[in-house]
């Protein structure tokens, strides 16, 4: 099985429990820094799947950070190969870009744990079916998709009207992150003190809070990254 490409957008923050459920399914992982890879080298034929992961970047800001280009137009490669590709927040925007999509800066920060509503699409979704409507999920951004053209939602939340959907047949962006785990969540935090701190997020609130809805969540997420796994593994 050819390697899964996964892209990291913040030089400590990987991709959690996602990576331990892709060694767990003997799944090889390609793991480059977004600003370090040789964009001219990387190519679909190459990977059974993509992984975009998020990062303090903002989608709209290619002018500040170039490679954000690159990413998008890995992402745009996928699209058209028929890959499965997985975003995860920032990797989530990125991929609405890949479609025509557009970003935004949101009403404020969605930093924490809030109540995600699953869309009546997502009843025969082959991720999300027979998962409960509402899910308290993790969050940690402050940009927003706000369009995807093409594209199925899946969910939403009070502060973002988009929180997941589906190009096609196997591309998923997931604006809460699924990857998460205690280890993850608790770095997030401390590796993004003075940005949180700024906006008014009780960072020991948001690890506490964790502790209650981390097990539920972590369930929840579990079953959805292995499905889509699944479609990682089809042939191609």
């Amino acid at each position: 099985m050819k390697p899964i490409l996964v892209l990291q957008n913040d030089s400590v923050e990987g991709a959690g429990r996602l990576s331990t459920q892709m060694i767990e399914r003997g799944f090889k992982q390609h793991t480059l820094l977004g600003w370090e890879a040789q964009y001219d080298c990387l190519n679909s034929d190459d990977f059974s799947a993509l992984v975009v992961l998020g990062g303090p970047q903002s989608a709209y800001q290619t002018e500040e950070y170039p490679y954000l280009r690159d990413e998008i137009a890995l992402c745009r490669d996928f699209l058209n190969a028929g890959k499965p590709i997985l975003g995860l927040c920032l990797g989530a925007q990125l991929l609405a870009c890949a479609a025509g999509g557009e970003v935004e800066p949101g009403e404020r920060k969605e930093v924490g744990w809030y109540d995600l509503r699953l869309c009546k699409a997502a009843i025969e979704d082959p991720l999300l079916h027979g998962h409960p409507e509402t899910l308290v999920s993790c969050h940690f951004h402050g940009d927003r998709i706000r369009d995807v053209p093409g594209g199925i939602k899946l969910a939403s939340s009070a502060l973002t009207p988009i929180q997941l959907f589906r190009l096609g047949e196997n591309a998923y962006g997931f604006q809460y992150h699924a990857e998460v785990d205690e280890t993850l969540l608790e770095l997030m935090c401390r590796n993004n003190a003075d940005y949180l701190v700024a906006g008014g997020v009780n960072i020991e609130t948001v690890i506490e809070d964790g502790r209650t809805f981390l097990p539920d969540f972590e369930r929840h997420c579990r079953t959805v990254l292995d499905r889509w796994l699944d479609l990682a593994a089809a042939p191609a």
